[in-house]
């Protein structure tokens, strides 16, 4: 599966519509790094795959409730839209042999990210809905319902594709950010507004806690339970992030007396801390991709439901 690298702009005087109106982007939008090109490395490697063999709507598993339309996807802290863009270009591929069609959502907490990304997603000529948010805060959580009179019928989410590159940095007093406070914020300056606003949220990426995954934490959280039955979450995280989860995990397990901390393979762990029934609905987090830059080593990680197709 090709994924092409969408145009975009860092220009901070930047055309939205046809009428030339213009905004002022700010330094608090996080531009696109290594972190982000691996995560379309990550795509173009694996989705593919996960998705003829797991959200394909010719998925025959018996008694599933695969989707027949376009997926559902999400990225979370979109910044400047390029994940969104790429995978909408991908699945919306009339030419592409898994052209399934896609509804993206991109969330950001930053105003201006939010038209960053529907600007990238403008130049490349897909649709997305942007919407200013905490993570999947806004969304509604599933229901179980009594269809066909089974009360004990699993009930799941709607994403079945959900992108994070999130903050995962260490940052002074324990590398979380503090977020400036502003007493007065003009509502008739548009633009002195977006711009006080851009820099109240400058804290959701500048850094992620002691361990720097604090925010993938309450991420990991929503997904185990918005995600849909065969959904796939991709994941950015560096080492200390990752060693952080498997110390937790361990923990939690210790502390329920489980027999099998974790797998052998350190890779490919088990997570049982999420959700609103974590134990019974584990998700498993499996390393896809790393990559060494200056000073620490980035991996992508797809967490998904442990769910037997034989």
């Amino acid at each position: 599966m090709i994924i092409n690298t969408p145009v975009y702009s860092i220009l901070e005087n930047v055309s939205l519509d046809e009428n030339n109106e213009e905004f002022t982007t700010a330094p608090s939008v996080y531009e696109p790094a290594e972190d982000t090109f691996l995560m379309l490395d990550v795509l173009e490697l694996d989705l593919e795959q996960v998705i003829n063999t797991r959200l394909s709507k010719n998925n025959t598993v018996v008694g599933s409730t695969t989707k027949c339309g376009p997926l559902l996807v999400v990225e979370l802290g979109s910044g400047f839209g390029i994940l969104t863009a790429a995978i909408s270009m991908a699945l919306n591929n009339t030419l592409s042999s898994i052209a399934v069609g896609s509804h993206c959502i991109a969330v950001d907490m930053n105003p201006i990210a939010c038209r960053k990304t529907v600007m990238t997603c403008k130049h490349n000529d897909v649709e997305v809905d942007a919407i200013r948010g905490d993570l999947l805060t806004w969304m509604r959580q599933p229901e179980k319902t009594n269809a066909n009179n089974d009360s004990n019928k699993e009930v799941y989410g709607p994403i079945d594709i959900l992108l994070f590159n999130p903050p995962y940095v260490r940052g002074p007093e324990g590398e979380q950010a503090p977020t400036p406070r502003i007493a007065k914020i003009d509502t008739k300056d548009q633009v002195a507004h977006d711009r006080q606003l851009a820099i109240m949220a400058d804290a959701a990426w500048l850094g992620g806690g002691p361990d720097g995954v604090d925010v993938l934490k309450r991420a990991l959280h929503q997904a185990a339970d918005l995600l849909s039955e065969f959904g796939v979450f991709y994941a950015l995280m560096i080492d200390y992030n990752y060693n952080a989860l498997v110390r937790d995990e361990m923990q939690a397990r210790r502390d329920r007396a489980d027999q099998n901390i974790y797998y052998d393979d350190l890779n490919n762990i088990e997570l049982t801390t999420f959700g609103s029934t974590p134990a019974s609905r584990p998700l498993i987090c499996t390393r896809i991709l790393s990559r060494n830059v200056p000073g620490e080593r980035l991996a992508v990680y797809r967490i998904y439901r442990p769910i037997d197709f034989n």
